[in-house]
């Protein structure tokens, strides 16, 4: 009896998690493509010339980098407010829906508006910058853009740990002294400095559980989630902290900066190729104007859909690797495969979703292939 309960209760948990899958899937291609008429309609209507018209008769021809903040500032703004039900949708009543939320409605509309008055100044200064290159440089202004984006985000890496992930949860040193010692040996094992060992509040706001490395240089540390801490069992939280290790170990950030980097180097010469072949279409003379900003953010977007299941791709074999270091370091596969097939059931993941489902949308190969894969790892080491 006992045996068939625990069956039925995981292919519960198993349908559980392939509605809510289906669910997100669904809700991002809707978003999507609300965004994508969002953007030609703001073009093609002509209110993107008249808010480009109206902030340069305000403020002045001179103040363009002002007038350009402003008007990516606004667009964002307006973004936001067409596609909130999405938001709340996708964010409040769906994981509330699935009991993996306990914020409750003021919580939410907390973080959401910090988030977005985030985007609002990221966006505001990344585009404004840009702009600034298609002004001053337009023949090479993707290869200059390339290395403001990848500047921009290594400032982004250093400054998240210390200015922006604690506004939305609180991180605070681990009490556990012994449990942090070990923590530390895992870490120093891999040849890692870290200026902490933290614990990530998020009980109050989500039932999952996560680990991460965060921050670089002085500003590198490691983040446990509390529902981690509470839920796991000491091998368990090393087994994930070897993992994490395992991404330091193989200098997965550099390797994934440098995909970003020809990512971003390619997808802005393709902006380049849609701001010349579409300008004049919507009546504008420059490239530069920034009246057409729609069309270099539907050329961002669509680059970036096109390019997912490589980038994806590439991820899931960084994941595999990871793994393997994890599993090498705690010289077996069990803490590893408890751990991750924990976190699969409180996160809510699909343990084995449709090949081309992965193949296109997950950044994590599925659990069925990690558990596998770490098994295969522990017999390699076994037998070698």
């Amino acid at each position: 009896m006992r045996v068939s309960s625990e069956v039925a209760e995981q292919e519960y948990e198993d349908l559980q998690a392939l509605e809510y899958e289906g669910a997100q899937h669904r809700l991002f291609a809707w978003q999507i493509g609300c965004l994508f008429g969002l953007l030609i309609a703001f073009l093609w209507s002509g209110f993107s010339v008249v808010l480009a018209e109206n902030l340069t008769i305000r403020w002045g021809a001179d103040l363009w980098f002002w007038v350009n903040m402003a008007y990516t500032a606004l667009v964002v703004l307006g973004i936001s407010v067409f596609l909130f039900p999405f938001s709340y949708y996708g964010g409040y009543v769906l994981e509330h829906h699935y009991g993996l939320s306990n914020q409750t409605v003021g919580d939410w509309s907390g973080d959401y508006l910090k988030s977005v008055l985030m985007n609002l100044v990221i966006a505001s200064v990344l585009v404004s910058v840009l702009y600034a290159f298609l002004r001053w440089i337009p023949e090479i202004w993707w290869w200059v853009g390339t290395g403001f984006y990848i500047a921009f985000s290594l400032l982004f890496s250093f400054l998240a740990p210390v200015v922006i992930l604690p506004l939305f949860n609180p991180f605070e040193p681990l009490e556990d002294g012994a449990l942090e010692e070990r923590v530390r040996s895992v870490v120093a094992s891999a040849g890692i400095t870290l200026s902490g060992v933290y614990c990530w509040g998020v009980e109050e706001k989500t039932n999952t559980a996560n680990a991460a490395f965060v921050g670089v240089g002085k500003t590198k540390r490691i983040i446990l989630s509390d529902t981690l801490l509470k839920a796991y069992s000491d091998e368990e939280i090393l087994a994930v902290v070897a993992h994490e290790a395992g991404h330091c170990r193989n200098r997965d950030m550099m390797r994934l900066m440098g995909v970003h980097a020809g990512f971003a180097l390619a997808g802005f010469y393709v902006v380049d190729l849609f701001l010349h072949g579409l300008i004049r279409w919507v009546g504008l003379s420059s490239i530069s104007d920034i009246a057409g900003a729609p069309v270099f953010f539907f050329g961002v977007i669509l680059f970036s859909m096109c390019m997912m299941p490589v980038a994806n791709g590439y991820s899931r074999r960084r994941e595999f690797a990871a793994d393997a270091y994890a599993v090498e370091a705690m010289g077996s596969a069990e803490a590893l495969v408890s751990a991750l097939e924990k976190l699969s059931r409180q996160n809510l993941s699909v343990r084995e979703p449709k090949r081309w489902v992965e193949w296109f949308l997950h950044s994590h190969p599925s659990l069925k292939r990690r558990v596998e894969r770490a098994r295969l790892r522990a017999a390699e080491l076994a037998s070698g």
